[in-house]
Order: C-alpha cells, then sequence, then structure tokens
C-alpha cells in the first residue's frame, strides 16, 4: 500500500498557521512575510517530520514555470548514436542547465502527427526548446509560429522568426578544402551529410567555393551522398564506394563533413590497404576530442561545440523569462586543428 502524501494543508494544521504561512516559509519568504522565527521554525519542523515535499506540478501552475527544457533533435536515436559531435553537445548544454539551475528532458516520443508532437512538445512539461531539426522541418516551423520560446541550435532554420545559434558552416567547408588545396592535392572528395542538414549542404558550397577559386573543376564522381535516410539513418553506398573514390577516381585527399564520418572513413579505407595519409589525406569537421585520439590524429575544423550548445540555453532562458531575443543569427566562427592525417602533395607538371 502506498503512503499517503502530506501535503501543505497538513503542515498547516500540524503547525496552527494558514496555509499561506506555510507556503512564504518554504518559499524562503518568511521575512518579506514578517513571519517569526519561532513560527518558521515550527513550521520547518512540523514539515520534516511528516516527509513533506512541495509538489512541483502545482507549483508550476501557479508560476507558470516548470524550470525545464527539452532539447528535440530531428530523430531520437540521435540521444543514443554514440556520436562524438552529440556527446559534446549534451555535455555543455547540461552543464550550462545545471548552471542555470534547470532540469532537461529528452524529446524521444514519435508522432504520426505534425500537430500531435506540437501539442506534446506545449503541453506545459517544458517552458522552451532547443531544436536541432532540418533547415525547412515542419516541426520548427509550427513551434515558431505558436511563439513558444524556441531556439534552434547547429542548424540555420527556413522559419526568419526563429532564433538560431550555429558555425559558419560555409567558412569551415572552404577552410577544409583550401588546407588541402594548399597542401598540394587537386583531386579532393567530399563526404556530404543527410540533404535536409544545412551544415552539410553549407560545407559542400563551402568546398565548391574553395575549388572554383583555386580553378579546380567540380567533379561529381568525387562527391559522396547518403544514399538512405530512413529514421535519421544515413549509410555510404556500401565500403566501396569510399575505397573507390579513392581507386577509381584518384582522390588524393577526402573532406568528411564530420569526424564521425572521418573516422569511418579512415576505417574503411585502412581496412583496404590503404594508409593516411600516406596514400590519402582526410579532413573532418567538428574538432571533437577523439581526433586526437585515433591514427593517426585527425586535422579537422573544429566548430566550438560547447559555445553554441551553452549560449543557446542563454537565449533560451532569456526568451523563457520574458526577454525579447532577436531573431537574427549567432554564428560562431570555426577554426582549424591541424594533425597528421593530411600529407603534402607534390605538384606534377
Amino acid at each position: 500500500m502506498v503512503a499517503k502524501r502530506s501535503t501543505i494543508q497538513d503542515v498547516a494544521d500540524a503547525a496552527g498557521v494558514g496555509k499561506v504561512t506555510v507556503s512564504y516559509i518554504l518559499n524562503g519568504r518568511a521575512a518579506e512575510a514578517r513571519i517569526s522565527e519561532a513560527t518558521r521554525d515550527r513550521v520547518l519542523a512540523v514539515a520534516r517530520e511528516l516527509s513533506y515535499r512541495p509538489n512541483a506540478l502545482a507549483r508550476s501552475l501557479v508560476s507558470r514555470r516548470t524550470d525545464v527544457i527539452a532539447v528535440v533533435f530531428q530523430y531520437a536515436h540521435f540521444f543514443n548514436a554514440g556520436s562524438t559531435f552529440i556527446n559534446e553537445l549534451m555535455s555543455a548544454v547540461c552543464e550550462e542547465c545545471v548552471r542555470q539551475n534547470l532540469d532537461v528532458i529528452l524529446h524521444t516520443r514519435s508522432f504520426s502527427e505534425l500537430s500531435q508532437e506540437a501539442a506534446a512538445l506545449l503541453d506545459g512539461r517544458a517552458d522552451g526548446v532547443l531544436m536541432l531539426r532540418d533547415s525547412n522541418d515542419p516541426l520548427t516551423a509550427s513551434i515558431a509560429s505558436l511563439d513558444f520560446p524556441a531556439i534552434a541550435f547547429f542548424t540555420r532554420p527556413a522559419h526568419p522568426g526563429l532564433p538560431f545559434v550555429d558555425c559558419d558552416n560555409f567558412a569551415g567547408g572552404e577552410m577544409a578544402t583550401r588546407h588541402l588545396i594548399d597542401k598540394g592535392h587537386r583531386r579532393i572528395g567530399m563526404i556530404c551529410g543527410p540533404s535536409g542538414s544545412s551544415a552539410s549542404v553549407d560545407r559542400y558550397a563551402g568546398y565548391r567555393s574553395a575549388l572554383e577559386t583555386a580553378g579546380i573543376e567540380l567533379d561529381l564522381n568525387l562527391v559522396i551522398n547518403p544514399v538512405s535516410e530512413r529514421n535519421g539513418t544515413y549509410v555510404l553506398n556500401g565500403p566501396a564506394q569510399v575505397v573507390d573514390m579513392v581507386r577509381r577516381e584518384a582522390a588524393s585527399a577526402i573532406f568528411c563533413w564530420s569526424d564521425d564520418d572521418a573516422f569511418a572513413s579512415m576505417r574503411l579505407l585502412s581496412e583496404s590497404g590503404f594508409h593516411v595519409p600516406a596514400d590519402v589525406s582526410v579532413v573532418g569537421f567538428d574538432g571533437s576530442e577523439a581526433c586526437s585520439r585515433c591514427t593517426p590524429p585527425l586535422t579537422s575544423v573544429r566548430q566550438p561545440v560547447a559555445q553554441i550548445a551553452t549560449k543557446a540555453v542563454q537565449l533560451l532562458v532569456e526568451r523563457i523569462g520574458g526577454k525579447k531575443v532577436e531573431s537574427d543569427s549567432h554564428v560562431f566562427a570555426p577554426t582549424l586543428s591541424e594533425r597528421a592525417s593530411v600529407a603534402t602533395k607534390a605538384l606534377t607538371s
């Protein structure tokens, strides 16, 4: 049998005071209400004796705040994907929420209807949401149109009224490709991410821009796109696709849209007898700590993941508190972290 939970009325009756007095004392406002120290101590003692715990739901109905934010990814399995990027992102979100005294919930339920999913996010359990969704995602547009506190991060949403925090992915794509060009490479391939990802689209645009600036003609045979996207899962067209780009297309370098894809590519190349960077150079994107631990250590474009995630939480807290957050973007500059996965290629006439 479950024991009956004590209520604020039980505390008030046992202490011989009113519910309002108990509320003031338990919320640390006894001095403000000019409640005597003796009464305060008596109420606190009774609350301990009765094992009274405030009802968070009732409190939120009064304050209209839950002190909870939700994190919403494009697909729920991103939370357990083992991605170095996601791990760093969530670590920074949680760290800032600890500083802000907030709880975090992860949006993992699936819905067949957009309206049902939007309603679930706005059902009162969270004060606001952080969203990492595709640029033209309808749920993002729906949430933004309802004027619910929301901040997009690590994405560039198509909805003009939604504030977002991101990295300059175009500049990062240019930076990675230009680094390989400066090292003498001309047959430079790229492994792209999901087509709905604004980060992947912008990094590819930067790749193309760097090639054009260097007078190198774009060869689509050197561009690998995911061949399937189902429930957020995208895969290369078998291990042979990365290997064939090196073997058949004479690619001497590969720019990968993410560190995770770079790690996978280096493993596939190694299993096929290619050596990085002696046979093929590899550059990733994200600059995760794992770049220093792989063999060889991975050269990567570093986006300030922790800063972006922290800024997003701070902006969301401001919106929840009623402060006007401008709809313009907060874009952080990337940097290049050079390691051992890129070799200089001798130019041939």
